[in-house]
């Protein structure tokens, strides 16, 4: 029960990819990789979010005593999946609300230190604690002006063609593990949402950010050589359409691949990139799951394979499927 953005920053906590001093010397951009607030220690992640005197004193007064060993010993992954998966409640919220809430406020606090742009606030605590409490109260409200009062809500979803004069390209990335065996693929249709080309790449290892990328980056090669004017783009990873949509910071480990697809989305055409549910985009995701089947390497697509035919009928014929 947090906002978006804070989803994010956890995914790439998990991910280990947040730029600290540590990271920053790892890739040769820093010569050091002391953290500038202590002065005594590595600045990594969890000395960032737990372990250095700015935030340790926080937590010391968030943390029951009992729990105090345990919370200040673990690795970080140990640490983010504990906490994150504790539903206990607390301050009228649960702990793993006010826990995920606290590392957000820790970078954004380090990041204010760092840059001079540091907002007063006389109890850190208090606020994290009122924060916890309004992030909870919104999160009723939402569901009970929705009526969904936390029961599951069926939802038909269908692929649909694009407006007239647009053309559409789905693509999807796909990881056996993070990183692990990665490959990507993608379809372009036209208004009528016939098959005007697809692809399968089968890209060796990465992670599954990075091959979500990929699968766009070709798809918007394939979609400019067919000399598209309109062109909407839909995938299923809300991270990705929203590195595309607002951009990136050119340190992260993925902003080469997000600058390759601006310079395609920045040329002479109309580009639309939206985010839809997987159960819209089963044709994407076939293409990627089939190019593990297939060599390394990009593989251009002529006709819909066999095996995939009947999704492709799914979709032009208007066919839905439940989630």
């Amino acid at each position: 029960m947090v906002p978006e953005r804070v989803r994010l920053f956890l995914w790439l906590g998990m991910q280990q990819v947040l730029m600290t001093n540590a990271e920053r010397r790892r890739r040769h951009l820093s010569d050091s990789d002391i953290c500038q607030i202590c002065k005594g220690a590595e600045k990594t992640i969890i000395h960032i979010l737990r372990d250095c005197p700015a935030m340790e004193g926080i937590w010391i007064r968030l943390v029951p005593a009992g729990k105090r060993r345990e919370f200040f010993t673990q690795s970080l992954l140990e640490w983010l999946f504990a906490n994150l998966g504790d539903r206990r409640k607390t301050c009228e919220s649960t702990w793993s609300t006010l826990f995920a809430l606290s590392i957000w406020w820790a970078w954004k606090w380090r990041c204010g230190n760092i840059f001079g742009v540091q907002d007063k606030c006389r109890d850190r605590v208090r606020f994290l604690k009122d924060l916890a409490r309004e992030t909870s109260m919104a999160h009723v409200i939402v569901r009970t002006l929705s009526g969904g009062h936390g029961e599951r809500v069926e939802r038909l979803i269908a692929w649909s063609k694009p407006e007239e004069g647009w053309w559409k390209l789905n693509t999807d990335g796909a990881s056996r593990g993070n990183p692990g065996l990665a490959s990507a693929g993608g379809v372009l249709r036209d208004e009528e949402g016939a098959w005007r080309g697809g692809f399968a790449l089968n890209i060796g290892v990465c992670s599954a950010p990075l091959a979500e990328l990929w699968g766009v980056y070709y798809g918007l090669y394939i979609a400019w050589e067919r000399r598209v004017t309109r062109l909407e783009i839909e995938v299923d990873s809300e991270i990705v359409v929203g590195l595309l949509k607002t951009g990136i910071n050119e340190v992260h480990p993925l902003s080469f691949l997000v600058r390759l697809c601006h310079g395609f989305i920045s040329r002479d055409w109309r580009v639309r990139i939206s985010h839809v549910y997987r159960e819209a985009n089963r044709l994407a995701d076939g293409l990627a799951n089939y190019a593990f089947s297939l060599p390394l390497g990009f593989h251009l697509l002529s006709l819909v394979p066999d095996s995939l035919r009947f999704i492709l009928l799914d979709y032009t014929s208007g066919a839905t499927v439940s989630r």
